[in-house]
């Protein structure tokens, strides 16, 4: 249930920010009108987000029922094998973009993949903004592309012995 709720909340946040996003394109004198305009839309979107909450809780209880459970079920986060080591680093990007390695010998990747091309290296380095600590990389990374059992801890550290990043803290 614990997942179902963050993603919930992941997916209420994201659209909320894409529908705030156009803020940034209106001139200075229409500020003002155009959050009045977009106020109800993102209003829309979190009420939207808590009835869908609602039902996923509704649905769990009423299947815990068909179990046999007494107690109501209550949500419990699941656990991130590299959520303590990763909650101490803080990534700092050093360039834009992804982080092909072709100027390293696939020999010396260590099993890691290239940026160009996976999936999970590019989106969790788009999610490094030199303020958030890796485990938060990790759960937004796993919000968008689903569970996975990449080294994330790892990585970034084979990053900065690179000279790809740094680590802001660690």
């Amino acid at each position: 249930m614990s997942d179902a709720l963050d993603h919930l909340a992941y997916s209420v946040d994201r659209e909320s920010q894409a529908v705030l996003s156009v803020e940034r394109l209106v001139p200075e004198e229409r500020r003002e009108a155009n959050a009045k305009a977009l106020g109800p839309l993102v209003e829309d979107l979190r009420r939207f987000g808590d009835e869908q909450k609602e039902r996923v809780r509704r649905a769990i209880q009423r299947r815990a029922i068909e179990m046999g459970f007494s107690h109501p079920v209550k949500p419990v986060a699941a656990h991130v094998a590299q959520t303590a080591e990763a909650s101490k680093i803080v990534v700092r990007r050093k360039r834009f973009g992804t982080l092909p390695l072709d100027d390293l010998p696939p020999d010396q990747w260590q099993g890691y993949p290239s940026g160009a091309w996976a999936g999970v290296p590019t989106a969790a380095l788009y999610w490094c903004d030199g303020q958030r600590n890796l485990a938060e990389v990790i759960r937004l990374t796993q919000m968008e592309l689903g569970p996975t059992d990449f080294d994330f801890v790892g990585y970034f550290r084979f990053l900065r012995a690179h000279g790809y990043v740094d680590f802001a803290r660690e």
